[in-house]
């Protein structure tokens, strides 16, 4: 039983283009692929959100994801290995 159906819309082809390029920009193979999961959220009444809700990092953050990136550039390894699931769980918290 084929349950799905197809649907001709006319569009400018600009915004056809811009669509295009913003679906591959979020990781979408294809315009319709991106419109599929939108008007699946429409029916449900969900909302997406693909912005940045993260913002920027405050300065001191900023500084400790840049030593850590360089850290890891750099081949150092500041882990410690876990012997139980509380030893990570305990440091995860920390």
């Amino acid at each position: 039983m084929n349950t799905t159906t197809t649907l001709h819309i006319p569009i400018d082809i600009t915004v056809r283009k811009q669509l295009e390029i913003r679906a591959k920009e979020l990781g979408f193979d294809s315009v319709q692929a991106y419109i599929r999961v939108w008007a699946k959220a429409e029916a449900e009444g969900r909302t997406l959100n693909f912005g940045d809700s993260w913002g920027e990092p405050s300065d001191e953050a900023a500084k400790l994801l840049n030593k850590a990136a360089q850290d890891a550039h750099n081949g150092v390894d500041l882990s410690e290995p876990f012997n139980t699931v509380e030893e990570f769980m305990k440091d995860l918290r920390a």
